[in-house]
């Protein structure tokens, strides 16, 4: 019999993703629910149940998956089983274990009928949540989510989590106190009332409390509730800190992008304004960095790519326009290294409407790459119109090896965002291959005989 063997699965891969969602909303719910038993005592039944065992099953099989579940050291994907177990069992083993423990099944076995010690049996449960933690912050690095959303999720659970355990701990403290004294439930004539009644009211309590709003309508009557009315306002006054903060950084990331546009444009409109340039080109400069922020909001800071280093912005670069570079003619059969420094001497332009790219009689130093946009080849000479080119063409490219005035015209007919070749740049690659630069030489030659016999 074959043993059957649970291959080493990516932290990064779908499947992982999926159970993270899983595990992170089995913990929320127990951080929910736990409290909420210890504090109101209250049965739940049918498909509570179900959920409780389902959600308990999923935790022990987390620490099973924790065994074959690789990690990253130091940039390094680490695979290796004994190295993955032995990371686990000397980090997070021992606090999985204990809060994945059935400890609520040791009352029920005593027949014991109180549902605050099967509900205190189950508190273990809520080690899990630095895990929830965790898993948020994974997930603020991943390049597929927007961090901003991963960080108000998080925040706002937070936020509900904490208010939610103050109201249970509020009527927590309340049942005490009303075997003693004349406590907040009492004084408030809720002692008997529904369990719905009840946590609204002491949720009520909690964010006017928390909030520092503190009506006063509902107030400590005990001593013990008043400390713990000090300790709930100490930690609202942290938390409207921490969220405030938190809110106000979230916003200023949001607008960051929108705040650097302004900038530049209230700059770019002073400078026109003081050097008295005409109204008409204002508005067209005006309009073209309009369409930079609304069309191309996150391809226009290509400065970006000078942070990375050489290798990660050159297959960065690769991803973009390896495609568009293979279409060209004279660079058929070249090897990739050649492709790489071709493709890395890429220079981005953006143009508006009716702008000229090449001009008939011009002299050609350079090839485009048409990205987006539509664009409109005639000649100035004669009128005819040859037709239109749209995203994915390349043109001028005999320029790069001959030394010849442009023929045609190329007009942009819509904004273009285009990827210049220059000459210089194109020669500088060549010297690095001689063996490659003939072949080029010798295809450019051949489609300028073809393009003059026409």
């Amino acid at each position: 019999m074959t043993k059957l063997k649970i291959p080493i699965f990516h932290p990064d891969g779908k499947l992982i993703r999926l159970w993270e969602i899983l595990i992170v909303s089995i913990t929320v719910y127990n951080a929910f629910l736990i409290p909420f038993s210890i504090s109101f005592q209250k049965r739940f039944d049918g498909i509570w149940i179900l959920l409780y065992l389902i959600g308990d099953a999923i935790l022990i099989a987390d620490i099973f998956l924790r065994f074959h579940l690789g990690y990253f050291d130091y940039g390094e994907y680490i695979k290796d089983p004994k190295k993955i177990a032995k990371r686990y069992r000397s980090q997070l083993l021992s606090r999985h274990l204990i809060a994945s423990f059935p400890g609520d099944l040791i009352p029920q076995i005593w027949h014991s009928n109180s549902l605050f010690i099967v509900a205190l049996w189950r508190l273990p449960r809520l080690l899990r949540l630095p895990q929830f933690y965790r898993v948020f912050n994974k997930w603020e690095i991943n390049i597929n989510i927007d961090p901003t959303l991963i960080r108000m999720c998080k925040l706002l659970i937070s936020i509900a989590l904490i208010t939610h355990w103050v109201a249970c701990g509020w009527f927590f403290i309340g049942s005490l106190e009303s075997n003693f004294q004349e406590s907040w439930l009492i004084k408030e004539s809720l002692e008997s009332a529904s369990i719905r009644a009840q946590y609204i009211t002491c949720l009520y309590w909690a964010i006017t409390t928390l909030t520092t709003v503190g009506y006063g309508d509902i107030a400590p009557s005990t001593e013990i509730e008043r400390i713990f009315t000090l300790m709930v306002m100490f930690l609202g006054i942290s938390m409207y800190a921490y969220t405030i903060g938190n809110v106000s950084s979230l916003i200023s990331n949001l607008d960051a992008a929108k705040a650097r546009y302004r900038q530049k444009l209230d700059q770019m409109k002073i400078y026109m304004r003081e050097n008295k340039i005409p109204h008409k080109l204002q508005q067209k400069i005006g309009e073209y960095y309009q369409y930079i922020w609304i069309e191309n909001r996150y391809l226009r800071d290509y400065d970006i790519l000078e942070e990375l280093p050489y290798p990660l912005k050159t297959k960065l670069a690769l991803q973009l326009h390896k495609e568009v570079i293979e279409k060209v003619p004279i660079f058929k059969g070249s090897t990739p290294q050649f492709i790489e420094e071709i493709v890395m001497a890429l220079k981005p332009e953006i143009l508006p409407p009716n702008e000229y790219i090449i001009r008939e009689g011009n002299l050609g130093n350079e090839m485009y790459f048409l990205k987006r946009g539509l664009v409109q080849v005639f000649s100035e000479k004669t009128g005819s119109i040859y037709g239109n080119m749209e995203a994915g063409t390349f043109f001028g490219e005999i320029a790069l090896v001959y030394k010849q005035q442009r023929t045609t015209s190329i007009l942009t007919l819509t904004y273009c965002e285009l990827f210049v070749l220059h000459k210089d740049d194109f020669q500088k690659v060549l010297e690095h291959y001689p063996d490659f630069a003939s072949h080029v030489i010798k295809i450019a030659k051949e489609r300028y005989e073809t393009k003059h016999r026409e």
